[in-house]
């Protein structure tokens, strides 16, 4: 296995792979205009594309997959992409971004095809702000998910929460409350003006990490968690005597671009060095042949920004994508 490491000394093994830009919940923060994403169907990768490029990733040195979109498990073949991953050499672990709405009909065959964990989206424990933010969903069915995951063992089922003042503020001391009795990592994460069609919200609704954190420790003083290390860039703690953790996610007011270990892939086949940043290579340029995707992975390389020329204009990252969340895979 060869390794991946960015001209900045970063070890790259880490792959996120938009497997679909369709989503069953239309969030306002993911989607600000719900006409503008309407994707071309034929432009979203197939089962075998998807498994070429992880296969081409892992010989690179990938090893870690997650799958978003979109919805992941709106893909009718997603149990069968879960299982096709599980045989690529070099790949230890599978994992899952999703909201949670088909979950409790899927977990127990994603389990059985070799998916590892799932993150599950949930902003708020209230039906109405639920329907809310997410233009018509219904709660039920995300918990019936949640609880569906942590019967499968899908564990640590960890839940993402973009945190918003004047949204879910309110909520947050109830979203700790869920670590006290039940294996679960609850992770804070600041909301990210991703795109220029974010910037008017994302300036009233915007709360730091301070901020956050401050609430959260009404329930309790948070202790930093020393034996938990994620995939991604949470920091961990716990309500002493808690089950589950509290995360906080920063990529706003203490970003982690210097510890990055990541790539993206979109659902149109194109790679994402950075999160923030517009440029991209499209993989389906190689037609599939191994050796030419290898090129590709190892030419994203050299776009991905230096971490000190961000720490020197930080406001540089955001609203430089020309696609929404929903497009590019959160």
């Amino acid at each position: 296995m060869g390794k991946l490491v960015d001209p900045y000394g970063r070890e790259i093994d880490y792959l996120r792979v938009s497997v679909i830009d369709r989503c069953n919940l239309k969030c306002f923060y993911c989607v600000p205009d719900v006409g503008s994403c309407s994707p071309d169907v034929s432009e979203v990768m197939s089962l075998e594309e998807i498994i070429k490029i992880i296969k081409a990733a892992a010989s690179l040195g990938i090893k870690k997959v997650r799958l978003t979109g979109g919805e992941p498990l709106v893909r009718k073949d997603i149990v069968e992409m879960v299982s096709k991953i599980s045989e690529i050499e070099g790949i230890t672990d599978i994992s899952l971004t999703t909201n949670g709405v088909m979950l409790n009909e899927l977990a127990p065959a994603l389990v059985k095809a070799g998916l590892n964990r799932v993150n599950i989206s949930l902003d708020s424990m209230n039906p109405a702000n639920f329907k809310k933010i997410t233009r018509g969903g219904a709660l039920k069915k995300t918990q019936r998910g949640i609880k569906a995951a942590l019967k499968a063992g899908l564990t640590p089922v960890k839940i993402n929460v973009v945190a918003m003042k004047g949204i879910n503020d309110g909520e947050i001391e109830e979203f700790v409350k869920l670590t006290l009795d039940n294996d679960l990592h609850v992770r804070f994460i600041e909301y990210m003006p991703i795109s220029k069609s974010h910037q008017k919200q994302w300036g009233e609704c915007f709360m730091p990490i301070s901020e956050i954190q401050e609430l959260c420790e009404k329930i309790g003083p948070l202790e930093e968690e020393q034996t938990y290390r994620g995939n991604g860039p949470a920091a961990y703690y716990r309500i002493q005597g808690a089950k589950g953790l509290v995360g906080f996610i920063s990529p706003v007011s203490r970003h982690f671009c210097g510890k990055c270990n990541r790539l993206r892939v979109t659902a149109d086949g194109k790679i994402k060095p950075c999160l923030f940043s517009m440029d991209e290579i499209d993989l389906k340029e190689a037609g599939g042949d191994e050796e030419k995707l290898k090129e590709l992975f190892m030419r994203s390389l050299d776009l991905r920004p230096d971490p000190h020329q961000v720490d020197r204009n930080p406001e540089s990252r955001f609203n430089c994508s020309k696609r929404e969340m929903q497009q590019i895979g959160g």
